[in-house]
């Protein structure tokens, strides 16, 4: 490990989960986050490292994507309904694949993974995709963005520009990604229209954590805050405010997808 791998002295030690049901795999990334700094707590059964993390456990999840019965992306799944269910603020989750393409990386994000780490975990990479999610980096962004109305343009036309530059073997991915991107999204704008109809409080907040998850992943920080704003609201049963957000949040919507398929042409 290099110099500016090691610890700070300041950095704020993490309780993380190492959740892979491979002792070796799970006994060097353990290793490697002690070596950081944090607190490594290791999880062979990805059930259990769910139920631990709702106890309020883990600060931070680890999740190998490959073990068998529950995978890492269903695993994802169970804990986020859980935590909308629980009214529970969301644990950050990193990926932990041995597939290390760009295409894979943008799946695991889509999914709503606050970051990927490819095997064999170096701790560089690590410590980068640790800091990234316990700094909270994206809603602190997104707060800050609000007075810089090309800030979010500029980095859409930056993921764009990584989308187009997908390798040739990989770019049967490249294409469908913002056309999956502008149908999903679409589909939890209907989501939430449908569940504030409803008044169905914990479909409203599931659908507005996804819509954030894939502002995020495009760098539109105003829409993710947005949504976030919207979580809040619904939380606090205040449903005449959030009609008003979501409408907000259906013209920002707008004017993403402007942007995201002019940059496309």
């Amino acid at each position: 490990m290099d110099r500016g791998s090691e610890p700070s002295a300041n950095k704020a030690r993490a309780r993380v989960a190492v959740v892979d049901d491979d002792p070796l795999s799970s006994a060097m990334q353990a290793h490697l986050v002690s070596l950081l700094g944090h607190c490594a707590i290791v999880e062979t059964d990805p059930e259990q490292a769910v139920e631990r993390a709702l106890d309020g456990q883990f600060d931070l999840i680890l999740l190998d994507l490959g073990m068998p019965g529950l995978n890492g992306f269903e695993a994802l799944r169970r804990l986020r309904q859980r935590e909308v269910a629980e009214k529970r603020a969301a644990v950050p989750v990193i990926a932990v694949t041995g597939y290390a393409s760009e295409p894979d990386r943008l799946r695991c994000l889509m999914a709503g993974f606050a970051d990927h780490v490819s095997k064999p975990v170096h701790a560089e990479a690590l410590d980068a995709a640790l800091r990234r999610a316990l700094s909270h980096h994206a809603e602190a962004a997104s707060a800050s963005a609000a007075n810089d109305p090309q800030s979010d343009a500029d980095r859409l036309r930056a993921t764009v520009r990584v989308l187009s530059e997908v390798k040739p073997q990989e770019r049967s991915f490249g294409p469908t990604v913002m056309e999956q991107l502008a149908l999903r999204s679409q589909q939890l704008i209907e989501s939430m229209h449908q569940a504030l109809d409803e008044h169905d409080a914990e479909q409203l907040v599931r659908s507005a954590r996804a819509m954030k998850s894939s502002a995020v992943f495009l760098g539109v920080h105003r829409l993710a805050a947005m949504c976030v704003e919207l979580e809040q609201l619904v939380l606090a049963q205040r449903l005449g405010a959030a009609e008003q957000a979501l409408q907000d949040i259906e013209h920002e919507h707008q004017v993403v997808l402007t942007v995201l398929f002019e940059s496309a042409r």
